[in-house]
């Protein structure tokens, strides 16, 4: 089992190899490898730092400087899928069935949102079959 902030699974979507700096970029490349290169991984969705969060410079005393918002998104995710403990297939089964538009919702105030990638994930997401 691994822990995973919940909004990771839908950053995981519109991640391009961009990030904070070259540190967070490669831990968060590592972490997202092995999660998607898993699919029958159980993860345990949380609403605090995890192990992607520990490279990031929003990051004070283990506490992200954005923890309001994010614990809003990370909350939203758990219960869209109804549980904290799912696996990493059976997750974006689930995600697969959100509507476009409260992804919209859910994601518009990151920064990293405005480039397109995440969109573009999603509905490259919903598009594939498997």
């Amino acid at each position: 089992m691994v822990s995973l902030r919940a909004h990771h699974l839908l950053c995981f979507l519109g991640f391009r190899g961009l990030g904070y700096n070259h540190r967070f970029v490669q831990n968060f490349s590592r972490i997202r490898a092995q999660i998607l290169g898993s699919p029958e991984l159980i993860l345990k969705l949380e609403v605090h730092a995890d192990e992607i969060c520990k490279s990031c410079p929003k990051l004070l005393n283990g506490l992200c400087i954005n923890n309001d918002k994010v614990r809003k998104k990370d909350e939203f995710i758990i219960d869209f899928l109804t549980t904290d403990k799912i696996t990493v297939k059976n997750a974006y089964q689930r995600i697969k069935t959100l509507e476009e538009e409260k992804f919209k919702n859910l994601c518009q105030n990151c920064e990293w949102y405005g480039l397109g990638f995440c969109l573009e994930g999603f509905r490259k997401m919903k598009q594939n079959e498997n």
